[in-house]
């Protein structure tokens, strides 16, 4: 209990401060648009880059941590798509309750939690495991965004030159997206064992402590409550397989891939995180349910702070 107030329950302070500022007028919710824009194409790619360049890793952990997240992922999906057809989901509604059930904040959420506990328990051994971390997000991220085309995609109906135009327009966006570019430099980097520059680092770093703090700010400004009643029964469903269903499977893919304690405590709180804030993005983008994604992402959040405090005490 002692962890997780330390831990998590500082995040969802900023998180419930950042809402608060927006509906008291004190922030408009242009202001949060303009740090979110400086985040997604500077300070977080160079965060990013930096964590990802400066990784030391040793032996096989982050391919053993990133097979539990890949296997959870696919976990989350089939779940998801059981319960659509269940529910008789029609096609848009399904894409986004899908990509709602195993898109995790890897970035805003997921790996502040995860390098706070690391540090507070694994002592010497906390560099490493941070190495990691970042390492298995950067190699899950495209992995993401691709799958969540796919997801958002199938089974709609389009006519062939628009579902051309938008897979073109989505792979450029892929290919061109600053996170993905960030954390592939990174990897690059890391592989012929480069040393960084110390004023490349030093700015790295710089830019990437306001990370945290700004993108928890945003992610509250970005919650409404508005739509919540049309969407209850459906997101409260979507969110509950990301930070409980997913997690349950990870910790069974676990138990056969060999993942030491922190290890295995870093891919629950990865599993854990509430759902993208980006998920709403794409929804919008693709044309699918975007009022069900915003709501998805605001339930997961409340439901991921229990979520997030149950791998934190039990791990």
């Amino acid at each position: 209990m002692r962890e997780f107030v330390d831990l998590v329950l500082p995040l969802f302070v900023v998180i419930g401060l950042g809402a608060a500022l927006r509906n008291t007028g004190f922030m408009p919710l242009q202001v949060f648009h303009q740090t979110n824009r400086l985040l997604f194409w500077i300070a977080l790619p160079a965060y990013l880059f930096y964590k990802t360049a400066e990784s030391r890793l040793e032996g096989d952990a982050a391919v053993r941590v990133f097979s539990v997240l890949l296997g959870g992922m696919i976990a989350g999906i089939l779940l998801a798509y059981l319960l659509a057809r269940l529910l008789r989901l029609e096609p848009k509604r399904t894409g986004a309750f899908v990509q709602g059930a195993y898109r995790s904040n890897l970035v805003y959420v997921g790996l502040p939690v995860v390098l706070l506990a690391v540090s507070e328990r694994a002592g010497v051994d906390a560099p490493a495991l941070q190495a990691t971390a970042v390492v298995s997000v950067a190699l899950l991220m495209p992995i993401y965004s691709t799958v969540a085309v796919l997801v958002l995609l199938g089974g709609q109906a389009h006519e062939r030159s628009q579902l051309r135009l938008r897979l073109r327009e989505l792979g450029t966006k892929l290919i061109t997206n600053p996170l993905i570019l960030a954390c592939a430099a990174g990897l690059v980097v890391l592989a012929i064992d480069w040393q960084l520059p110390r004023p490349v680092r030093q700015t790295c770093a710089i830019l990437g402590d306001m990370t945290t703090p700004l993108a928890l700010l945003g992610i509250g400004a970005s919650l409404t409550f508005t739509t919540l009643r049309d969407h209850w029964r459906d997101a409260s469903l979507s969110a509950t397989i990301k930070v409980i269903g997913s997690p349950l499977a990870g910790l069974l893919i676990a138990g056969g891939v060999g993942l030491s304690a922190q290890e295995l405590r870093i891919a629950l709180i990865l599993l854990a995180c509430p759902t993208a804030a980006t998920s709403y993005i794409m929804a919008q983008q693709l044309g699918s349910d975007e009022g069900l994604a915003a709501n998805i992402v605001v339930v997961s959040t409340l439901l991921s702070m229990p979520a997030l405090g149950a791998v934190i005490a039990l791990t």
